[in-house]
């Protein structure tokens, strides 16, 4: 059995107002958010005014009994009129006809994101409420300010991990189409993610490791070792740190801020990790030498040792072979001084020059 209606006169003008209620998780892996909302619709249908008759108003809690919007949301991937212990939704006629529809609905919403700030993100989420098949020239949308200056109204409790909602805005959006012209409500939610978590959890701890990996320039080379294990327990503490991260944010094509981040606090501890190797290869060429020398010229061993004290009856050949070998072994010590030296000025200031770089790029764009 087919319904024709027939469409005469002036579009309906339906006026609409929603309360957030609350937003329960805002996906990163799925890209989507869930919320739950009272969604209010106002319009006059002069066919079910009762001025006449002395009743204040009509609640119906069917709404199949009347006409009604078919609105719907374009972004939504799953939702659920609340009907627990009563169906959450009313209609009320008052005398003149005009009508108020509200309903409560829990919708899981669509949203693209942009997370190459990752974790200094800010999202932008927009859904948008409209008519399924009445173009405007039958039924034209927008946001209802007669009572209030606000048609959204945000519970001030949501407490959201890890955003926090900074602002919703309303707005009413005209599409064209090859069938016609429509009105869409689009509501904006503006989320900022949260920085303590990873300030704790990333930022401080690499800060540190960082810092402690400094300390391998002021131990001597010939503490193999200790200098040794320092730096790979930073390494493995990194890798650790960075694998535990990797939870908490989705894939993606592109590198975000906490990669970045990742990337060169580890290849500074690597480069330190470079710089020891080579120091070490220096000062073990000065010990083969010494050993070299000692094994082909005893006296001449005894003469480094002496402090530049000569032995006089050394020919002049050997004091010269000495005297050679003596400065190519003190070119050696100071070559490996000058190595960390030169590391532990360097690479605090290019650290801190990063940091400058790193912290105006992700937190203010610049």
């Amino acid at each position: 059995m087919f319904h024709v209606i027939f469409y005469t006169g002036s579009p309906v003008e339906v006026l609409c107002t929603m309360h957030l209620i609350d937003i329960y998780k805002v996906d990163d892996l799925n890209m989507d958010y869930r919320v739950t909302i009272y969604f209010r619709q106002a319009w006059n249908d002069s066919r079910l005014s009762f001025l006449e008759q002395d009743i204040h108003s009509v609640v119906l809690n069917d709404p199949k009994h009347i006409w009604t919007p078919d609105l719907f949301f374009v972004q939504e991937k799953e939702g659920i009129h609340h009907s627990l212990i009563v169906p959450n939704s009313f209609i009320r006629i008052n005398p003149d006809g005009e009508v108020l529809y509200s309903v409560k609905i829990s919708m899981t919403l669509s949203c693209p994101m942009d997370l190459k700030k990752f974790p200094h993100d800010t999202q932008k989420c927009v859904f948008t409420a409209e008519s399924y098949g009445r173009a405007r020239d039958t039924m034209e949308l927008s946001w209802d300010r007669r009572k209030y200056n606000q048609s959204i109204t945000v519970n001030e409790h949501i407490n959201l991990l890890p955003f926090e909602v900074k602002s919703v805005k309303e707005s009413v959006r005209h599409s064209k189409f090859t069938f016609g012209e429509y009105d869409a409500l689009e509501i904006s939610i503006i989320f900022e993610r949260k920085i303590g978590f990873f300030l704790t959890r990333l930022y401080i701890p690499f800060l540190l490791l960082v810092a402690i990996s400094w300390i391998s320039f002021w131990i001597p080379p010939k503490m193999i070792a200790l200098r040794l294990s320092l730096l790979l327990v930073i390494l493995y503490t990194m890798t650790n740190i960075a694998s535990g991260i990797s939870e908490y944010q989705p894939p993606t094509a592109y590198a975000n801020g906490s990669n970045v981040w990742i990337a060169f606090c580890e290849t500074m501890v690597f480069v330190a990790f470079l710089e020891f190797i080579a120091v070490h290869i220096v000062s073990r060429n000065k010990e083969k030498l010494k050993k070299r020398l000692h094994k082909n010229d005893p006296e001449a061993q005894r003469v480094l040792d002496l402090d530049d004290k000569m032995n006089p009856v050394m020919s002049e050949a050997t004091t010269s072979a000495v005297n050679m070998v003596a400065s190519r072994l003190k070119c050696d010590v100071l070559i490996s001084k000058r190595i960390d030296t030169a590391c532990a000025v360097l690479f605090p200031i290019l650290f801190v020059a990063f940091n400058l770089v790193y912290w105006l790029v992700y937190c203010t764009g610049h």
